[in-house]
């Protein structure tokens, strides 16, 4: 009887441990929304659900306890363009698509920092002035650039020095 108590009790905290560490993800009007009223960053995510890097991203680097940290300091926002309805932004309507490449996507996934008031953050990047990164980003790598923005480097410092690899 006892080894059931115990089977359970670490069940029970293994589930709180990793939700814990789940990090929401909105819908990109809901997101903006929660942004204006929280105060924070938006981390914005360009995928598809056909993208093979964009599902490694999801099962390698968001499910990293470190990464899941500095998310907390963003509302997370998901932009899938490949899917249907329309989307407010700027006093215009756009589709996914249209949303995607206003964000300069140009593969996938691709991400952009936007304010609370929803502007979207320049910044340096290989001494290049970029307001997003496209591509695959290691756990290690991913958790840098979310403190460079949460703690407002991006405004003196290139992104590509404060990479560890």
């Amino acid at each position: 009887m006892n080894s059931i108590k115990y089977i359970l009790t670490a069940i029970f905290l293994l589930l709180s441990f990793s939700y814990s560490y789940s990090q929401t993800s909105y819908g990109f009007n809901d997101g903006l929304n929660n942004a204006r009223t929280s105060g924070k960053k938006v981390l914005l995510e360009i995928f598809t659900d056909s993208d093979n890097w964009s599902k490694k991203m999801d099962s390698e680097v968001f499910t990293s306890p470190k990464v899941q940290s500095s998310l907390s300091d963003f509302v997370f926002v998901k932009l899938n363009p490949e899917s249907s309805g329309k989307y407010s932004f700027g006093k215009k309507e756009y589709s996914g698509t249209e949303l995607a490449k206003f964000f300069g996507a140009t593969g996938y996934p691709t991400f952009a920092v936007l304010n609370s008031e929803g502007s979207e953050i320049k910044f340096k990047y290989n001494g290049e002035e970029v307001t997003n990164i496209s591509g695959f980003i290691g756990a290690d790598d991913f958790a840098e650039m979310l403190n460079f923005f949460s703690q407002n480097k991006y405004k003196d410092t290139d992104l590509s020095t404060v990479f560890q690899n």
